[in-house]
């Protein structure tokens, strides 16, 4: 009762100067500095995940205020209660809700797995301002510590990085359900925007070398991690993960991991997917150079297989861009299950690295146009046994 007492003395607000003397990191600067990040990234990450302008100025309010009670006598006694005091007090300081509920919250998640809280009952109308300014200062910990070096090793991790991250794929793996956001932000994007926070490495180039690649996959293992906690078959998971940082999308990955089982036990996606590899390595041929459109390949490509292949790869082409549009990738994956056939039949009876150069060229284009237009899903190589 004495701490309630002496901490209601002062608003949140009046707090945040304060923060100027607890060290958030040798390298990185106070909590006050922190805060000055997360409540500019916390805009930026609104537009990314889709909030109305109404949630934006709430989660730029609470992102301001997130970390203030870290200067209670409450929270000095009771550190666990972190963040918990910081939306008791907004509260009782007559903050919206929306806010409250969001500085109460924004520690969580801990976790992937889906049933971690807080649920999308428990945030209410709060749950799009929670995401953002949660999101933030996940994001904002990730970026920073990597940046200056500090990462996990073994089961060494003091900063809390992987329950950072964990955190933060959970908020955009589960976005919709718990918030009813529909942002589909990609990983480099947003880590891109948290990184503009700190001048002296404000863009991943600037940062020393080795440490953004090895970000990139700590976040990538940790997204793996969390969609095969939910029961990814691995390969499955490593299928719809292969792309890099700047296009990976959890949200789309755990979508197309939820499709992708339907069709592994398909013939004609068996055959797709035990080709795809080599289909991957011949289009690699082409190193670099621009391949034909897939329009003058008809005329370029004169072989019945490869012939039978250009005219099912362009019928496929707009449907399964379609199907990509709508984020169906089980009608997407359906589309490319029926190449299977063809393309298997072009490795039977076309040999690509014939002497003619522009014929070679074709054919590599060929293959460079259904590898790309397959990856747009997944790398279905992935899922195909190593022995096969």
């Amino acid at each position: 009762k004495f701490f309630w007492d002496a901490d209601r003395q002062a608003t949140l607000a009046s707090r945040v100067d304060r923060l100027d003397t607890l060290l958030f990191h040798k390298k990185l600067g106070s909590y006050k500095d922190k805060t000055i990040r997360i409540e500019r990234l916390a805009a930026r990450v609104a537009v990314a995940l889709g909030a109305d302008s109404s949630a934006t100025a709430a989660a730029v309010q609470a992102a301001r205020l997130a970390k203030a009670d870290l200067t209670t006598q409450m929270v000095r006694e009771f550190t666990e209660l972190q963040g918990t005091m910081g939306g008791i007090y907004a509260r009782e300081e007559g903050l919206p809700e929306t806010v409250w509920k969001a500085i109460g919250l924004h520690y969580l998640p801990i976790a992937v797995d889906g049933e971690a809280g807080p649920s999308a009952a428990q945030l209410g109308a709060a749950g799009p301002v929670w995401a953002v300014v949660s999101l933030a200062d996940k994001l904002d910990t990730i970026v920073g510590l990597f940046g200056v070096g500090e990462r996990p090793t073994g089961s060494r991790d003091p900063y809390g990085l992987r329950r950072a991250a964990h955190g933060a794929l959970r908020i955009l793996i589960d976005l919709a359900p718990l918030t009813g956001l529909a942002g589909r932000p990609a990983l480099g994007e947003l880590v891109a925007e948290a990184a503009e926070g700190y001048p002296d490495r404000s863009t991943l180039a600037a940062w020393p070398d080795g440490h953004a690649e090895e970000m990139s996959r700590f976040l990538v293992e940790r997204l793996r991690h969390a969609l095969e906690s939910r029961g990814g078959d691995r390969r499955n998971v490593r299928a719809v993960t292969w792309e890099s940082l700047d296009a990976l999308r959890p949200v789309d990955a755990a979508a197309k991991l939820e499709a992708l089982p339907g069709f592994t036990s398909s013939a004609q996606f068996t055959q797709l997917a035990t080709a795809f590899k080599r289909v991957k390595n011949i289009a690699g041929e082409l190193k670099g150079e621009a391949p034909i459109a897939v329009a003058a390949l008809s005329v370029a490509l004169t072989e019945p297989a490869e012939q039978a292949l250009v005219q099912q790869l362009t019928a496929c082409l707009p449907r399964v861009e379609q199907s990509l549009a709508r984020q169906n990738y089980r009608a997407a994956l359906g589309e490319l299950s029926e190449l299977g056939p063809s393309v298997d039949r072009f490795f039977s009876e076309v040999l690509v690295m014939t002497e003619d150069r522009q014929l070679r060229t074709a054919r590599l284009s060929l293959m460079a146009h259904l590898r790309d237009v397959v990856r747009r899903v997944a790398d279905v190589s992935e899922v195909v046994a190593a022995d096969k």
